[in-house]
């Protein structure tokens, strides 16, 4: 993975490349002139290799990919070794390395916990070049960005300083034009009575024709564009007294060689409202699953209620929707007893309604798709949600219709997250899942967040 990286600097690897090729040449063999060029040559790319601080690029590499989370034992490992997650960073990392005049960054933040994502806050903070992020990862962009674009309704819009600041400012902006919209269509209304009460009053023709023009003569104001399908509704399940479902002295893992998590104490019922968080790899998804009952807990108790339902989103749980079947075929095969009307009914309480409901997951975006997911897993009515990186592929408006729908929903809750903004709004319980084990966190996650930046 380090020469993966290094390797992205081209200039350096061409220039190592050829003082190794000069290095071998014989010079005892060649002329005068030729040992001239020669030397000229050697000199050339040593001082070239000089100025571009060859010699620092592995310490720089490994500094970056370090600060993305990378152990020290990982750094030889082949790239392709690496799960997608594990891979973007290695992305991010290359692009970083190879120091651009302008640098692209499309959702770097999915797959980051919040030690790598602190951590490439503060590198982009420091770099003196133009950074483009395309994110919906709020907090992210709060801390990195000064100007914000939004694409909406085929135009550009531009809005000076952070995230905070846009919102605030598109807010006002939305009133202001539902301000003028509502007094253009009032104005447009009073010559429209005149002209239809006149339109045929010969004395009043001149009248109505300047009502008219007057009318024409009117820009109306774009308006405002909401989006039908940000909508989110929960299920409610019966209520179920606790408990309902713990761990108790647990040891977690895939197996008695390899133990995660030791000692878990976790209580999970239909008031909970739980964040996970901790660094990538410590054993939160393994965890979730060990919960659940997909893993076998290795050692230590664990109950689960007999009647209890639960609905699991995973990191990869669109992976397993079949992309050639519509979100009603999917459903369908689910529940093959049901109606399509009434899969169709559910489907809509997640936004995905009409002819949308009709296409093939392929055709789908990856929000679409996280809607599919959702419906999936609601249709029995779950007592208890368990969502791994819910908000990855939504966008900032679904992001904030799936919190409202979350705060609705009745039964409890289990997040594994690094969206700051989500989980304050959601969780009032945060556990950290560490080498330490799972131990609850006294404070909210910008205590936590605050607690990560004095370690550093």
């Amino acid at each position: 993975m380090l020469t993966h990286v290094l390797n992205c600097d081209v200039e350096r690897m061409s220039l190592l490349k050829e003082q190794e090729e000069l290095a071998e040449q014989d010079v005892k063999e060649m002329e005068e002139e030729e040992k001239a060029e020669h030397a000229d040559r050697m000199a050339y790319v040593a001082e070239r290799l000089d100025t571009i601080d060859a010699k620092d690029a592995p310490t720089k590499a490994i500094h970056i990919l370090t600060g993305l989370g990378f152990s020290q034992e990982e750094l030889d490992i082949p790239s392709k070794k690496f799960s997608g997650g594990w891979r973007m960073r290695i992305a991010i990392a290359k692009v970083i390395f190879s120091e651009p005049e302008v640098l692209l960054l499309d959702e770097p933040t999915n797959h980051l916990d919040l030690v790598a994502l602190i951590w490439l806050e503060n590198y982009i903070e420091q770099l003196d070049i133009t950074v483009v992020i395309v994110s919906h990862a709020r907090d992210f962009l709060n801390q990195v960005v000064d100007e914000i674009i939004e694409f909406q309704g085929q135009k550009l819009h531009y809005y000076r300083g952070n995230f905070d600041q846009f919102e605030k400012t598109k807010t006002e902006k939305v009133k202001q034009q539902k301000r003028q919209l509502d007094s253009q269509k009032s104005e447009i209304a009073h010559y429209q009575k005149f002209v239809d009460k006149f339109r045929f009053n010969a004395k009043r023709a001149t009248l109505v024709q300047s009502r008219i023009k007057a009318i024409n003569r009117i820009e109306l104001v774009d308006e405002i564009i909401q989006d039908p399908t940000c909508v989110f509704i929960f299920p409610n399940p019966e209520k179920m007294s606790p408990p309902i479902m713990r761990l108790d002295e647990a040891k977690v893992g895939w197996s008695a060689d390899k133990v995660l998590l030791k000692k878990v104490n976790i209580n999970v019922d239909m008031e909970t409202r739980i964040a996970l968080v901790g660094p990538n790899g410590a054993g939160k998804s393994t965890l979730v699953k060990t919960m659940v009952g997909q893993i076998e807990n290795i050692d230590g108790y664990r109950f689960v209620h007999g009647k209890l339902r639960v609905g699991v989103f995973t990191q990869h749980h669109m992976d397993m929707l079949d992309q050639r079947l519509s979100a009603v075929e999917q459903l369908m095969r689910q529940h093959p007893d049901e109606t399509s009307e009434k899969i169709r009914a559910h489907l809509g309480s997640f936004g995905i309604s009409g002819p949308l409901a009709l296409r093939p997951m392929y055709l789908l975006s990856g929000g679409q798709k996280s809607r599919v997911s959702f419906a999936m897993i609601t249709w029995d009515k779950p007592h208890i949600l368990m969502l791994d990186e819910p908000t990855n592929h939504l966008d900032f408006d679904a992001i904030n219709a799936l919190i409202i729908a979350l705060n609705n929903f009745e039964g409890g809750l289990v997040v594994v997250s690094h969206d700051q903004y989500f989980l304050s709004a959601l969780c009032d319980k945060l556990y950290v899942v560490d080498t330490n084990g799972v131990n609850q966190f006294d404070g909210d996650i910008d205590d936590y967040r605050k607690y990560i930046l004095s370690m550093q």
